[in-house]
């Protein structure tokens, strides 16, 4: 019944927030839910790569848990941390130094080829897309047009480390004529390029949802804003899912990796919560979801 759909997995962007897919994960493989099609953003785009290479969820695991042990994983978290030195968030960090040190940081204070050292970790810089067990795209956000490109072809981890160029942390990707950055910028959790791909059915997995913050300084409120655009600009996404999994991963931020543990098991909770209502709606027909989708496509992907 399953197979008559072409069902895609998309999954969220949100740094270490988004291990908790990996826990979703195994709740889909131990009930063997078919996927068709993966769709990934960013951290998203890292586990769903490795997914579509035919890596197990428990593989998955290791290795990220492996990675999260790394002392280069660990400097960034404390770097961001409220321990670290005066510096609460990476919001209030991006934008205290973009005011103050935007001439001296340039594009970036990481350079792209930072990025794609560490996420060879994962992946193999010779793979390609065709290699893929899984059909794969990622998202990626064109800050010239300020447009959403799909990147499905080509090198692999060029393309998951253009989907994973967060803005002022890292200095952008250069493709040809294209300047790319993170797909969450206009895309978090990108199910409208899932159904740009031709799926029928779609999973989406979140890494969490906007908590009650009433800010108080300037500083906070720029950050607040921002927040708010990306949580807004999700929810639409979210709503045109036709299946979502949705961990409560608040109370961690995205640099949380020494918490990978409980944030993998916090999704394997919401998985076997919910994996029986998805088998449900799997044999039912979502046709009205389908169609507004493709009606709503061209205000996604021109």
């Amino acid at each position: 019944m399953f197979k008559k759909k072409k069902i895609a997995l998309v999954l969220a962007g949100g740094g270490a927030k988004s291990l908790c897919q990996i826990g979703v994960l195994k709740a889909l493989q131990r009930e063997k839910i078919p996927i068709d099609l993966v769709v990934g953003c960013s951290m998203g785009a890292v586990v769903g790569a490795l997914l579509s290479l035919g890596f197990t969820a428990e593989k998955i695991e290791e290795m990220t848990l492996k990675f999260c042990q790394l002392k280069q994983v660990r400097d960034v978290e404390k770097k961001f941390s409220r321990e670290g030195k005066g510096i609460r968030k990476i919001g209030e960090f991006m934008r205290e130094l973009s005011l103050y040190l935007i001439d001296w940081l340039k594009e970036g204070i990481w350079r792209e080829e930072d990025l794609m050292k560490g996420l060879q970790y994962f992946i193999p810089h010779n793979l390609t897309f065709h290699q893929t067990h899984i059909p794969f795209v990622c998202v990626a956000t064109e800050i010239k047009e300020g447009k959403r490109v799909i990147l499905k072809e080509g090198n692999l981890l060029s393309a998951v480390v253009a989907s994973s160029t967060i803005p002022g942390l890292f200095t952008p990707v250069r493709e040809g004529e294209k300047t790319l950055v993170d797909g969450g910028v206009l895309s978090k959790i990108p199910v409208m390029a899932a159904e740009k791909m031709g799926a029928d059915f779609i999973i989406a997995i979140s890494s969490g949802n906007l908590t009650p913050k009433e800010p108080s300084r300037a500083i906070e409120i720029l950050i607040r804003m921002n927040e708010i655009r990306d949580w807004e600009l999700s929810r639409i996404e979210t709503q045109l899912a036709d299946f979502l999994f949705s961990p409560s991963v608040e109370k961690w931020q995205w640099f949380s990796f020494s918490q990978a543990k409980a944030i993998i098991k916090e999704g394997e909770k919401e998985g076997e919560r919910k994996i029986h209502y998805l088998k449900t709606l799997l044999k039912k027909s979502n046709r009205e979801k389908r169609n507004l989708r493709k009606s709503l496509l061209p205000l996604f992907y021109s």
